[in-house]
């Protein structure tokens, strides 16, 4: 059963108020504000260097904002560290997958289900439960060091979905993949999603995150350019102009 609010206007699970990010004097994420649906999936696109992950290094505790709040579940997490974000129902993935590769797929996973529970028996049992749900199954006693790049990016999701979290940050999971492989990995974020986690994607493949997202926010330089739905995104003279290109086009029965 989806735990997804069905009404028309379900509540924000996240809510980014003016966040400012500055190294010296570069100024990395300037005034970034937004709002994420319960149970949506929101793309988080733009050139690089456009602040994105220092954005999501900010929503999961990684770095503290100079300026401006973060409210999850209606509670200000504004600079928690990172394990308390965790605990709270955010979970992220990483740009370059750094499993511990002498140990089996599972006994990476159970690392993350160590969040909920101090049951060794219970750890196992949930992350051969979540290597099921991603397609890892039949290599659970695999050593993680022995996996292809796209079982990496399962095993990446597996670690994080361990910890049960209500919303995902997904830095770039489809990167280096294949056709077919991108085709998988969508429809794997499409059935967590059903499950009623709420996903923030960073992503390059625009044919993918124009066709997984609810909506769409565009950063460059630090600064959000604009928001709203993929097929409007998609057509934006300014996010032409600043990353999708004149050659971009928006495929027919993308998005939703």
């Amino acid at each position: 059963m989806s735990l997804v609010n069905a009404s028309s206007d379900p509540p924000l699970v996240l809510e980014v108020r003016g966040l400012t990010k500055r190294f010296g004097g570069l100024t990395a994420v300037d005034n970034v504000s937004f709002g994420l649906a319960e149970g949506s999936i929101l793309g988080l696109i733009g050139p690089n260097g456009a602040g994105k992950t220092t954005l999501f290094n900010m929503l999961s505790g990684v770095y503290r904002p100079q300026k401006g709040r973060v409210t999850f579940r209606g509670e200000d997490i504004t600079g928690l560290p990172p394990a308390d974000i965790c605990a709270r129902g955010i979970g992220r993935t990483f740009q370059i997958t750094k499993p511990f590769g002498s140990l089996s797929v599972v006994d990476n996973v159970m690392v993350g289900a160590f969040l909920r529970t101090n049951s060794v028996r219970q750890a196992r049992e949930e992350s051969w439960a979540v290597c099921r749900t991603v397609g890892l199954e039949a290599r659970g006693k695999l050593a993680a060091k022995n996996l292809t790049i796209a079982d990496r990016k399962r095993l990446e999701l597996a670690r994080a979905l361990a910890t049960r979290p209500r919303l995902l940050l997904l830095d770039e999971v489809m990167a280096g993949l294949n056709p077919s492989e991108i085709e998988e990995i969508m429809a794997l974020l499409k059935r967590i999603n059903a499950l009623g986690i709420t996903l923030l994607i960073i992503e390059h493949v625009m044919a993918a995150v124009m066709r997984l997202s609810h909506t769409i926010v565009v950063t460059a330089n630090g600064r959000k350019i604009a928001e709203g739905p993929p097929e409007r995104i998609a057509r934006d003279e300014a996010v032409i102009q600043a990353y999708l290109g004149e050659e971009y086009q928006f495929a027919p029965g993308a998005g939703h």
